[in-house]
């Protein structure tokens, strides 16, 4: 893992850039965006309207004119427990980049976001079970303890996204926002564990991270293809119609699980790792994530 994960140039840049959520948490001090009532409330900017938001903050006079249903959404000063909850499986080490190599510079950019508002922040890595990471604190020793950690992470081991994400709901941690950096590949699934999450109070974000290996795999002709987790490796005729039926089928795997995220009011992201990180942030993922 490389010994930079972000410049300076890079987090100067970041400064200006808040989270967005739809839920109402009860803190202490920092900065957050949200469509709920709150202390210290200043206006901030519309978004859509979404099933489940509050009506005392729809702008009827928006809607009298666009016909269309938008919120306000209010600045307020309180503090957001942050968890980033990192896939390290084996199947991350995949890609040119790895996998891991882009979500760890994706984690960092996220705790560094949280902490510069005064939120607290943890790290939860996990494979097969959910692994010691980084306690959920703020302040700028925090920002240290999250990029060391996060510079020494490697690859390794299954995946149980059920399985992790059921250990992370039984932890004893205030109402917050996870966000998950995973690439959502696991044999068992992911609806379970992403159930526990909702059922324990927390606002999801899934941040599924893909390589183009993963969606257009260049392969064809004998090839000697290796579990990326099970580490089994064995000789196979790949026919160009095999390789488009896997396409299809990670295709639909992606639309299913956007569609489950839409209905359970979980945000739902697809990056892949060709997009440069300043892209995706400040592109992709703004209006969404952040403002």
């Amino acid at each position: 893992m490389s010994s930079l994960l972000l410049d300076e140039a890079f987090l100067k840049k970041l400064a200006n850039l808040k989270f967005i959520t739809r839920r109402h948490f009860f803190g202490q001090l920092g900065g957050w965006s949200s469509p709920r009532a709150g202390v210290s409330l200043e206006f901030a900017e519309y978004r859509e309207y979404h099933p489940g938001d509050d009506f005392r903050y729809v702008d009827w006079n928006l809607y009298g004119r666009l016909d269309k249903l938008f919120v306000k959404v209010f600045s307020r000063e309180e503090d957001i427990p942050i968890y980033v909850v990192l896939d390290t499986s084996h199947s991350m080490s995949l890609g040119q980049p790895p996998k891991l190599q882009y979500a760890t510079r994706l984690a960092a950019a996220l705790c560094y976001l949280g902490i510069k508002d005064l939120n607290r922040v943890g790290i939860f890595p996990f494979a097969r079970n959910l692994a010691a990471g980084v306690a959920p604190r703020g302040g700028s020793a925090q920002l240290h303890a999250a990029f060391n950690f996060l510079r020494q992470t490697t690859p390794g081991g299954e995946t149980s996204i059920n399985g992790a994400l059921e250990s992370f709901a039984k932890l004893r941690l205030e109402n917050g926002l996870v966000l998950l950096v995973s690439d959502m590949l696991s044999e068992a699934g992911y609806r379970e564990g992403l159930a526990h999450l909702l059922y324990k109070g927390h606002e999801v974000a899934v941040l599924q991270v893909l390589s183009a290996e993963d969606v257009d795999p260049k392969i064809a002709g004998e090839s000697r293809l290796l579990d990326s987790e099970l580490t089994n490796e064995r000789g196979l005729q790949v026919s160009s119609s095999a390789v488009r039926a896997y396409k299809e089928e990670v295709r639909r795997y992606v639309v299913n699980l956007k569609e489950f995220c839409q209905s359970h009011r979980i945000e739902h992201a697809l990056i892949s790792t060709a997009t440069p990180l300043e892209q995706l942030i400040f592109q992709n993922l703004r209006g969404v994530l952040f403002r």
